[in-house]
């Protein structure tokens, strides 16, 4: 069941620098960290918006989101950031499979809580 309050806490912060969140700087662009998304879980959905492309569940609970990189770092083309907490959720549990399967598009930077 999908807690409203979650999930408004989740699209306030579009800096997700929410501890719910993590973020993992990618060497592929959005297109690809999207496609590799859409790869490794099924039934998620994504939606355009202004800060990213915020990949969801079929219930609406925000899993992740895959945006342009905020820095000229060459190395760094998109980031991901996914939720963490609460542990228990399903849609927590989707993002940690997706974090696994970009895990070997890092740069060379560790994934960092956003915070």
């Amino acid at each position: 069941m999908t807690n409203s309050s979650e999930e408004s806490t989740a699209d306030a912060g579009e800096s997700f620098t929410d501890p719910e969140f993590a973020t993992m700087p990618l060497e592929i662009s959005v297109d690809e960290a999207i496609d590799e998304v859409h790869d490794a879980v099924k039934g998620l959905h994504g939606t355009p918006t202004p800060v990213g492309i915020k990949v969801r569940t079929t219930d609406g609970m925000l899993v992740a989101v895959v945006r342009e990189s905020e820095h000229e770092d060459d190395a760094v083309s998109s980031r991901l950031s996914y939720r963490i907490e609460p542990a228990s959720e399903l849609a927590t549990r989707k993002a940690q499979k997706i974090a696994t399967a970009l895990e070997r598009f890092t740069t060379p930077a560790e994934t960092v809580p956003s915070g």
